[in-house]
């Protein structure tokens, strides 16, 4: 299974100098950390080896984590792996891959709710990405706004407004 944590340190519980460098340098965090321990007990049991996961986001009352691989591995047959992840974090538990189309990312993380498009636009003299959904889906949202927008802007590196149509 990848992650951004070392399998040895995963199993141990214990952070080697290479990820501790990591960690200082903000390219990790203590919940990739606590992710990745919580997915290498969830493998002894449903053998997701071909999973990956690359960053985990805590979002208040949900927790984020992205994938490069494919999204149904860390989901599981018929929810079990995310509910575990669920009730090992004490969080609410959204998986989106990463990898590729933005806007399939982006459909992932705000499901229930549709997305009706992304545009680059100018706004206030400089470029930024407007994603726009279904006003009748508001009630849908996963995140509040300003949650979602936050996420959106670290994962698109980008000014993100969101616009209810």
């Amino acid at each position: 299974m990848k992650t951004p944590v070392c399998e040895s340190d995963t199993r141990s519980g214990e952070l080697c100098m290479e990820c501790k460098r990591k960690m200082a340098e903000g390219k990790i965090t203590a919940l990739d950390f606590e992710v990745a321990q919580v997915l290498c007990k969830i493998n002894e049991r449903y053998n997701i080896t071909e999973a990956s996961f690359t960053k985990a986001l805590d979002l208040g009352n949900v927790v984020l984590i992205l994938t490069k691989g494919e999204v149904g591995l860390l989901i599981g047959k018929q929810g079990k792996i995310v509910a575990e992840l669920s009730s090992a974090l004490g969080k609410k538990v959204r998986i989106a891959e990463v990898q590729g189309e933005m806007k399939k990312t982006i459909a992932d993380i705000i499901t229930p709710a549709r997305l009706l498009g992304i545009n680059r636009v100018f706004h206030e003299g400089k470029e930024i990405t407007k994603v726009r959904l279904s006003r009748h889906d508001a009630p849908n949202l996963p995140l509040d706004m300003p949650t979602l927008e936050k996420v959106l802007k670290h994962l698109l590196e980008d000014d993100v407004k969101i616009v209810l149509e």
